[in-house]
C-alpha cells in the first residue's frame, strides 16, 4: 500500500468505482479467464485464514466445555444422541461463536471482492459490433477498501487472540490429544453401568476402583471435587 500510494497509483474510491488497475489487456476469452482467476485467488487465502482462525476457535471452545465437565453435569455430546446425550454442533462450534465468526468470515469476503476484482470495457460501435481495439479487460484495485479489509481482518485476530489470552480455571486435567487422560476420564465406577447414556460429571467417584487411591473419571453418579495433595488414579 506505502509502494502503491508513493507511485501515485492509487485511487481514493470505493471499490469499482476506483480508477486503479493492474494487468490491462485484451477482452479475448482467455485473457479475461486469467484475470478473473487473479482477482479471486486472494479469496482462496482469505478462506484459509478462516478456516485457521475457525480451528483455534474450535480448540478453545473445546476445552471450555470440556472444563465445564468438572463444575456442571451434562449429556455427552455424540453424532446421534441417545438417551440424555447432546447433538453435536453444526458448525462445530457454539452458536454464539460459529454466527459471528460465520458473519465476519462473508463481511471480510465481501471487501475482498471490493478490493480486488475483475474489470471488463467492451466499447462497441454504431452497428453494434464490439470495437476490440477500445475494450480493454483488467484487474481492479480500491485502496481504501484493501485498508478496510486490512483494519477489520486484524481487529477479528486481536479478538481471537484476547479471547485466547483470558486466564481459564483448569478444574479437569486438559485431554486436547492425550488417549491416557481421555482414557482415564472415561472410566467409570464398576457399578455406574451406561453413564455415557445419562448427565455425566468429572470428579472423585465412591468406592476404590484401584488400591492405593481414589479415582477421578466422568460419572452418572455423584462425585466430589477432587483435593489439593492427594493422590487420584
Amino acid at each position: 500500500m506505502i509502494l502503491l500510494s508513493t507511485l501515485g497509483l492509487t485511487s481514493p474510491r470505493w471499490g469499482s468505482a476506483s480508477l486503479t488497475a493492474f494487468r490491462q489487456t485484451e477482452t479475448s476469452a482467455q485473457a479475461t479467464l486469467l484475470n478473473a482467476w487473479l482477482a479471486n485467488i486472494a479469496q482462496l487465502v482469505l478462506s484459509y485464514f478462516y478456516l485457521a482462525i475457525n480451528s483455534e476457535c474450535t480448540a478453545m471452545a473445546g476445552a471450555a466445555e470440556w472444563n465445564n465437565l468438572a463444575v456442571s453435569r451434562k449429556g455427552l455430546r455424540v453424532t446421534r444422541p441417545v438417551g440424555d446425550q447432546r447433538e453435536k454442533y453444526i458448525l462445530q462450534l457454539p452458536y454464539r461463536w460459529s454466527l459471528p465468526l460465520a458473519a465476519v468470515s462473508g463481511g471480510l469476503h465481501w471487501l475482498l471482492s471490493q478490493s480486488i476484482f475483475i474489470v471488463r470495457i467492451d466499447a462497441y460501435d454504431r452497428e453494434g459490433k464490439i470495437m476490440q481495439a477500445n475494450s480493454q479487460s483488467a484487474i481492479g484495485f480500491s485502496a481504501i477498501s484493501f485498508i478496510t479489509l486490512i483494519l477489520c481482518f486484524y481487529v477479528l485476530v486481536g479478538s481471537v487472540a484476547w479471547i485466547g489470552r483470558r486466564q481459564m480455571r483448569v478444574r479437569i486435567p486438559f485431554a486436547a490429544s492425550c488417549s491416557l487422560v481421555m482414557s482415564a476420564a472415561c472410566h467409570p465406577p464398576p457399578d455406574d453401568v451406561d453413564p455415557h447414556l445419562r448427565p455425566v460429571q468429572w470428579g472423585v467417584t465412591e468406592g476404590n476402583m484401584f488400591e492405593g487411591g481414589n479415582h477421578c473419571s466422568l460419572s452418572s453418579k455423584p462425585v466430589t471435587k477432587p483435593k489439593v495433595g492427594e493422590k487420584y488414579l
